[in-house]
This record gives structure tokens, C-alpha cells and sequence, in this order.
């Protein structure tokens, strides 16, 4: 009767066991992965830098640096009437969809990444792959120049696979350097992406010759009003 009850005992525990391991593995499997990550058969690692105006250089498995160029295109995951073009870079092959959210070490998002492909996919399934990168950015007051980045955010951001990351470095030249594997090129894709630029000398020159001219025409309109 022992050995019986023994019997029955021992396979309640190994049924619950494979029932939690059976549940673990489903978890694991409908789990978001990062967006970036190489998808499907993998080409090679890659590491791009890139900007908010469209250039870039990639090097994939290890191989040379090589210039990428980033272009406007219509933006798949927005298709409303009267929606911007959109800042895009063409990946060497498809990753992971989903978007990236970029913070600023003060607070307040200023940049995007989001990964899809020509169907505007960005639910971050394993079979849902793309290679598109779109970069979005923020467009402050006081810029000089919009960079092609400087689109504003469309509504459905943050709406799919969904990942966090934070800016390094200060105001004006920041920027991010996101490694979806958690590890840098060649190990895994990585991708450097620069936030703001400093304003060129010639166009700093511009500005305050811009500002003088317009304090001289301010201060002559008090002298006549004054006569």
C-alpha cells in the first residue's frame, strides 16, 4: 500500500514539474524580444552610426566601414492622409521590430528608433521581422536648422515592443549607444546614434550677426520715436 501511494506521489510531482517547465518555456517564448536584434538567419553582427541627417557608416561581421545613407520615405507605421516623410535607414538584413524610446539624462524624450519592415510591423514577435530603422527626434524652438530626424513623434509610438534607454552625454552633443544584446560589435548589432550636434562656427558667426543687426534696428526705431 506504501509503495502504492509512494507511486502516485512521485507522479503528481513529475506531471506538475513538466506542467511549470511546459509554462515556463511558453513565457519565454511569448516574450518580447529586443528591437534591433537580428532576426531569421542572421547576415552578421553589425555596428552603424548614424545621425540625425541622414548619414551613417556600417560594418558588418567585422568587415570594413563602409558609408550608409539614410533617406526620407513614407513611414509604414503612420500611413494617415497628410503624415510626414520620414527619416530611414535600410539594415542589412531584417531585426527584431518594436521601438526605442531615448531619454534625456535631465528628464523628457527626445528621440525614437523604431524597427519594421514595408508592412509597418512593430509588435516585436519573433517571426516579426523587418529592415527598416526609422530615427524620429524631437524639433525644439530656437533650432537653426532641422535636421531630417526632426519630425515630432507619430501617435502610436510606444504602442508595441516597447524598450527604454537613456542619452549620454551633455546638451547639445548627446547622443546613445544601444546594444540590444546587451553586449558591443562584433559580438552583437550595435547601434550609435548622435542626438544634437554643436552648431558649426560660421553658423554661430551668422546668428549673432543676426542678433547685432537686429538690436541696431531696435535701438534706431527708440531714437526716432524719441525725436
Amino acid at each position: 500500500m506504501l509503495r502504492i501511494r509512494t507511486f502516485f506521489v512521485l507522479t503528481a510531482l513529475l506531471s506538475s514539474l513538466v506542467v511549470a517547465v511546459g509554462m515556463s518555456a511558453k513565457t519565454e517564448a511569448q516574450q518580447p524580444l529586443a528591437p534591433g536584434l537580428s532576426a531569421l538567419t542572421p547576415v552578421g553582427p553589425f555596428l552603424l552610426s548614424f545621425n540625425e541627417n541622414g548619414q551613417a557608416t556600417i560594418a558588418v561581421n567585422g568587415g570594413p566601414t563602409t558609408p550608409l545613407t539614410g533617406t526620407l520615405m513614407a513611414d509604414p507605421t503612420n500611413p494617415a492622409v497628410g503624415s510626414v516623410p520620414v527619416l530611414t535607414y535600410l539594415l542589412p538584413e531584417p531585426v527584431i521590430t518594436g521601438d526605442v524610446s531615448f531619454a534625456e539624462p535631465g528628464g523628457g524624450i527626445s528621440d525614437w528608433l523604431r524597427f519594421t519592415d514595408a508592412a509597418g510591423t512593430f509588435s516585436g514577435a519573433a517571426t516579426g521581422a523587418g529592415p527598416r530603422m526609422i530615427f524620429y527626434s524631437e524639433f525644439e524652438l530656437g533650432e537653426l536648422n532641422r535636421e531630417l530626424a526632426d519630425t515630432g513623434f507619430p501617435a502610436n509610438l510606444g504602442t508595441g515592443n516597447v524598450l527604454a534607454m537613456l542619452e549620454v552625454g551633455p546638451e547639445g552633443a548627446n547622443g546613445f549607444d544601444y546594444r540590444p544584446g546587451g553586449v558591443p560589435y562584433p559580438a552583437n548589432n550595435e547601434y550609435v546614434g548622435i542626438s544634437d550636434r554643436v552648431p558649426e562656427p560660421s553658423s554661430l558667426v551668422l546668428f549673432g550677426s543676426g542678433l547685432a543687426a537686429l538690436g541696431l534696428i531696435v535701438r534706431r526705431r527708440r531714437q526716432l520715436s524719441d525725436i
